[in-house]
């Protein structure tokens, strides 16, 4: 597959590609989330929740300095912001 080039027809992802690109969008998020803020996320397609594979939605959240991704079944939709109180109630 080729997630990380795609203009570029040859390429084939390695593992490599995917932390550097991980890292980076990470990174960028941390610039735009404030402090306990945090986007609702659909699981589509290729994704995947680590440990949670029957995971639907994910809330990915700006939270000491770190972008957490925690699976939840809060009925919110896919793009809602949500300024996170209580880390302990996301499910």
């Amino acid at each position: 597959m080729n997630y990380t080039r795609p203009n570029d027809p040859e390429h084939v992802d390695k593992p490599e590609d995917w932390l550097h690109g991980g890292l980076i969008f990470a990174k960028a998020l941390s610039l735009i989330l404030r402090e306990g803020q945090g986007i609702v996320v659909d699981i589509v397609g290729d994704m995947v929740v680590p440990g949670h594979p029957d995971a639907r939605k994910v809330l990915v959240y700006y939270l000491n300095s770190m972008i957490h991704i925690e699976p939840t079944t809060l009925d919110y939709e896919n793009g809602d912001l949500l300024n996170v109180l209580d880390f302990n109630s996301l499910n």
